[in-house]
């Protein structure tokens, strides 16, 4: 429902006579270390009327990031996607910088375990919690700037800060180490005092940044 109403608000702001704008980008993620995610390149596509003084664009984005489970770096897909509202700010200069809020939602596709039989049921539970696509709605924010090259391209760089709501935290370390140990005969009652809560997974908001380069082509 959200999302309608923020395509609506996009639609409304950008209507009247105005070109439309297309571009393509490579982007660098940082990602908050309590997704348990690293940093990854990305590539994606935004399109809308971005150039406008006061805009709208729709973006995807698919950053390829790496998670450890269970002491092995396994590849994820993290896929952005979400609508903008754009405000360009009307210097005069060849250098047109420009601010953007958004609304979206961030998917991490699932990821397969490392194989160990030196795991308890509870480990395993704790473990797939964590493996498994995730999809959380974010809230953006950033700036930019456009160089054009000629009337219709120009080069665009973006600076954003994603804050990602109800996002599964990393199991601690701790109590990982503890249950990997475990071997497999073992019952849950030979598990450290405490080592299980230390896995209950738990909801937290965390931050993902991106700096992205593109071609902006409007026509």
């Amino acid at each position: 429902m959200y999302k309608a109403k923020v395509f609506s608000l996009l639609l409304l702001m950008s209507a009247g006579p105005a070109a439309a704008d297309l571009s393509i980008f490579v982007a660098s993620v940082s990602f908050d270390d309590e997704a348990n995610l690293d940093g990854g390149a990305g590539f994606g596509v935004r399109w809308g009327t971005s150039s406008n003084l006061i805009g709208g664009e729709t973006s995807l984005m698919i950053a390829r990031p790496s998670r450890e489970l269970a002491g092995s770096d396994e590849s994820a897909t993290a896929i952005f996607y979400e609508a903008r509202l754009m405000l360009n700010l009307p210097l005069g200069t060849p250098v047109k910088p420009f601010l953007g809020v958004g609304l979206g939602a961030i998917t991490v596709t699932s990821t397969d375990l490392p194989d160990s039989e030196n795991r308890t049921d509870v480990a395993r539970a704790a473990l797939s919690a964590v493996a498994d696509t995730q999809t959380n709605r974010a809230f953006s924010y950033g700036g930019g700037a456009r160089y054009a090259l000629n009337e219709k391209l120009s080069l665009r760089v973006d600076l954003r800060r994603y804050s990602v709501f109800s996002v599964t935290s990393l199991i601690a370390d701790a109590a990982t180490d503890a249950l990997r140990d475990q071997v497999e005969d073992e019952i849950a009652t030979d598990v450290p005092e405490g080592a299980i809560d230390e896995l209950s997974t738990k909801d937290k908001t965390v931050a993902h940044s991106e700096i992205s380069i593109g071609i902006n082509f409007s026509f």
